[in-house]
């Protein structure tokens, strides 16, 4: 796994497998949590045809449907929450030196 895009403080794109994943930080007063969901093929070609723009409207909709208790999405893999953690660190190292 490994992170390939990120919009700091609002999104990462997570490639595995070559599946991608858009895991996005929802804020709401003092609690903070993520929403993950695996891009659909539709997703993944807008996201191709449309770059990061899409994935910013796209997560800004996941963020909405998350407060407003909405959010549904299929399981994550099994120790997803642990090997993206990982994903992310590692790519944050790199971006910080």
């Amino acid at each position: 796994m490994r992170v390939i895009a990120e919009d700091p403080w609002s999104w990462f794109l997570l490639e595995e497998d070559g599946k991608l994943y858009l895991d996005v930080l929802v804020e709401h007063s003092a609690v903070s949590f993520s929403v993950t969901s695996e891009l659909s093929p539709e997703q993944a070609t807008r996201y191709a045809h449309e770059g990061i723009r899409y994935l910013c409207d796209l997560s800004t909709a996941m963020r909405h449907k998350a407060l407003m208790r909405e959010w549904s999405a299929p399981p994550l893999p099994p120790d997803w929450d642990a090997r993206s953690i990982t994903a992310i660190h590692e790519w944050q190292k790199r971006r910080n030196g």
